[in-house]
């Protein structure tokens, strides 16, 4: 009896969690919010693409704005625009979360920034929220 028990306890353990994402519209950016701290974000070193530009490599930024584009033969670098400039930025296909983004929907990415030498400066973005 306790080694047919501990299967179904383990598998229910795995998606009962599973089953209240999807309930609260999981990743998707549902209507309800999935909790955790809503709040200002500290320890970034820039929040303009101005600013972003002026960093060193490697500094955390919180950017604000609109993704603009896609970059011809690349399936993951982008043109992200605020009010002070553009900037090229690189999103993994699992950073949008399964989310449609157009350049009318306003975001905040979450990431560092990558300067290699000889190439113009670019993020590397870690996170992507819609901005409502």
């Amino acid at each position: 009896m306790k080694k047919t028990l501990l299967p179904l306890v383990a598998a229910a353990a795995l998606i009962l969690p599973s089953a209240a994402l999807a309930a609260n519209g999981g990743f998707q950016g549902g209507s309800q919010p999935m909790g955790g701290f809503q709040g200002p974000v500290g320890g970034s070193q820039a929040e303009t693409v101005a600013a972003a530009k002026k960093c060193w490599d490697d500094a955390p930024v919180v950017l604000t704005g609109t993704i603009v584009e896609r970059l011809a033969g690349s399936d993951d670098k982008y043109t992200f625009a605020d009010s002070t400039g553009r900037i090229v930025v690189e999103i993994d296909y699992e950073v949008f979360a399964g989310r449609t983004v157009t350049p009318q929907t306003k975001v905040r990415l979450f990431g560092k920034v990558d300067k290699e030498m000889m190439e113009p400066t670019k993020v590397d973005v870690k996170y992507l929220e819609i901005v409502k």
